[in-house]
């Protein structure tokens, strides 16, 4: 069963519930049809009983009615109707006397009824041979008789529900494999409508897989079930797949050519002051040059790892309410102390300031801002750092006075590995922008940047509160 299709399952789970449908509804109306023709059969048996009752008169002398049947009563005749006391819908009636004489008609009951009493209005039952019969006595009143009690017992047997119950049983039979057939062709069918949506996916999926395209879409379904969701997650998902693999493979891209740099010039060294022997002074600056550059693939390298880090989701650094007033006083103030080239760095903080996010992620936010400002500043210029609160949110600046970004570069100032300003390529990993981005996406802050060539930069960061 489990290697079977889900058009089989479906077909065989719908017609399953259609047999059980059409089981259950013959039930109900077998058994509806057996009360209903029961309640009809006692009520012919009742009818007749009355009709025959009303159509008996009692008369001195015969009359000249030659249709009419006379049964000797007393001291005149009992006149019944012709056509009555015949059997009607298997009904059967007898006139009797009071003391159990059968006067007129027939009871296939006679034997086995004789001596029962009479009740008025009574309708009782009554088993012979395995068959159930319904009785119904009714007392004859004749104005012109006083002198005598007459009664009509009808009969009629329950053969008459067993028959057209049978009919009943008999047309289901016949139409219950033409009912099912029908259900079984239309489940496939339904099953093979439902279904071609979602071959389509795995066709497209097949050959994504082939293929080995992620550029491939599902055809987009126009319907808005559940089908039609399925196509639209599985196109975006196949967008964050396409956007990731593209983003690893520049990522790679990116940080192999990074470190290409440093490598060489490692590589470079090492086969210089190896060629013959040198001085100990060359020994000693070839030795520094490869610290340097080994320092610098060290710190592009934990970039790196940070960068991954953070792709890889949130989960990775919790988030707690941090007071970001407290954590911005303090950076500001460590990285001061730097002095890099004569730069000066003040700071204007608003009091408590609460945000809810990762206090690490935020000071290497901060931290990344300072650093850029140093490394992009002028010599014995200043760095300001603010925060803000709003009504509606926390803004975070950090500006310089240094040599600003030309705007037909600012796009791309957060892109990964980028440098606008050539001339100090070596410095940083070209990565600090790009975390900046990213944590601040993390934290569903917007990030904005002003800048003039030749005046300075400032950068933004909206925190909602």
């Amino acid at each position: 069963m489990k290697k079977r299709s889900i058009r089989f399952k479906l077909t065989l789970w719908f017609s399953l519930a259609q047999i059980a449908v059409v089981a259950i509804t013959l039930a109900a109306v077998l058994g509806a049809s057996q009360t209903v023709l029961r309640s009809t059969v006692r009520n012919y048996l009742i009818g007749t009983v009355e009709e025959n009752v009303d159509s008996i008169d009692y008369v001195s002398a015969k009359e000249d009615l030659p249709d009419y049947i006379y049964v000797p009563y007393h001291d005149g005749y009992l006149k019944i109707d012709p056509g009555y006391m015949d059997v009607v819908n298997d009904v059967e009636t007898a006139l009797y006397s009071k003391d159990g004489t059968m006067l007129y008609g027939s009871n296939p009951l006679a034997i086995q009824t004789e001596g029962t009493a009479f009740s008025e209005s009574y309708t009782w039952s009554l088993k012979v041979d395995g068959i159930r019969y319904d009785l119904y006595d009714r007392k004859v009143n004749l104005e012109n008789l006083t002198d005598g009690e007459l009664w009509v017992r009808g009969v009629v047997p329950e053969t008459r529900n067993t028959a057209q119950l049978n009919e009943i049983a008999r047309l289901s039979a016949l139409l219950l494999p033409l009912l099912l057939l029908l259900s079984l062709l239309s489940g496939w069918f339904l099953a093979d409508r439902l279904l071609a949506p979602v071959r389509k996916i795995q066709q497209t999926a097949e050959q994504i897989a082939e293929d080995n395209d992620l550029t491939r879409r599902i055809e987009t379904v126009t319907t808005k079930d559940e089908v039609g969701k399925l196509a639209t997650v599985f196109n975006r998902m196949l967008d964050r797949l396409q956007h990731s693999f593209d983003s690893e493979r520049q990522f790679t891209s990116d940080a192999s050519h990074e470190l290409r740099t440093p490598t060489s010039v490692i590589l470079a060294q090492t086969d210089y002051i190896l060629e013959k022997d040198r001085p100990a002074e060359e020994y000693k600056e070839a030795l520094e040059v490869v610290q340097k550059q080994g320092r610098k693939m060290n710190t592009l390298i934990a970039d790196m790892l940070d960068y991954t880090r953070m792709d890889q989701g949130a989960e990775r650094y919790p988030f707690e309410t941090v007071d970001l007033s407290a954590l911005t006083a303090e950076t500001a103030d460590q990285m001061a102390l730097l002095g890099t080239r004569g730069i000066q760095l003040t700071s204007d903080v608003d009091d408590g300031v609460m945000v809810n996010g990762n206090a690490l992620l935020l000071s290497r936010l901060l931290q990344n801002l300072i650093s850029n400002a140093y490394r992009y500043g002028k010599d014995d210029g200043h760095i300001a750092v603010s925060l803000k609160q709003g009504p509606d949110d926390v803004q975070l600046a950090v500006s310089d006075d240094g040599i600003g970004i030309p705007t037909a570069e600012q796009i791309r100032i957060f892109d990964r590995f980028y440098r606008a300003d050539s001339s100090r390529s070596t410095e940083g990993t070209g990565l600090g922008l790009s975390m900046v981005k990213r944590i601040a996406e993390l934290h569903g802050a917007t990030l904005e940047l002003e800048s003039e060539e030749g005046v300075g930069s400032t950068f933004r960061v909206f925190f909602k509160k």
